[in-house]
């Protein structure tokens, strides 16, 4: 049986749209503080409404960062606009890239720059491996922090829903504004331990609590 350790987690911003996006529009601003920067509010205000407080129209507009504001307000309809422009009868899906302002030589991905926003997958493989396509992200590998497991330049999923920690999964971290890859270990006292797969970088451990945890890697794709 896997050991779970919680991790610090932000709530949604309504019951309805508790997926990927409310995570999405954080991550994707550089983290919480990067987002309340953005949309012109004070942290503690945006965890009001990360919390279940109702924002002004200007303020939910600002929040909106990459999705739709009436499925951010109300969560219904589709939670982009590309979402809504899907060919009739497609079984491709546009999963988002998740991407950083700084970034970080071993596992992460290179700053908006970022040549593409989005990647296709088809729904039916991804539902038939247990895999909930608005709660998924995509990221590629930089660096060999993770090698042999993760290579350079592979790509992978990550479900931002599954950030309960369980011992020997790998995990895309939020460490000072930087993205880290790293395999999680549960330890006594309530530490995790962050070991990188290639034995020439460094491993460290902290509080369960301090671990912020953007989701787990739950696939990979790699050129043979």
């Amino acid at each position: 049986m896997r050991q779970v350790a919680r991790a610090s987690t932000w709530p949604p911003l309504n019951a309805a749209s508790a997926s990927a996006g409310d995570l999405h529009i954080v991550d994707v601003s550089g983290g919480a503080s990067g987002l309340a920067r953005k949309a012109g509010i004070s942290p503690s205000g945006l965890s009001r409404y990360l919390a279940g407080g109702e924002p002004s129209r200007r303020v939910l507009v600002a929040l909106a960062d990459g999705v739709r504001v009436d499925w951010l307000a109300k969560g219904t309809g589709p939670m982009r606009d590309s979402d809504a422009a899907r060919l009739p009868g497609s079984t491709l899906r546009l999963l988002p890239f998740l991407t950083q302002h700084k970034a970080e030589l071993t596992a992460s991905v290179p700053p908006a720059s970022h040549d593409f926003t989005a990647q296709a997958f088809c729904y039916k493989w991804l539902n038939d491996n247990g895999l909930n396509s608005t709660t998924l992200t995509v990221m590629q590998v930089r660096g060999d922090g993770m090698s042999p497991t993760l290579r350079r330049g592979d790509t992978v999923l990550i479900d931002m829903h599954a950030r309960e920690i369980e011992d020997g999964r790998i995990y895309v971290l939020r460490d000072s504004g930087n993205l880290l890859i790293r395999r999680l270990q549960i330890e006594a006292g309530n530490s995790i331990r962050a070991l990188a797969d290639n034995p020439q970088h460094r491993e460290f451990a902290r509080d369960a609590a301090e671990i912020d945890i953007v989701g787990r890697v739950v696939w990979r794709g790699s050129l043979l």
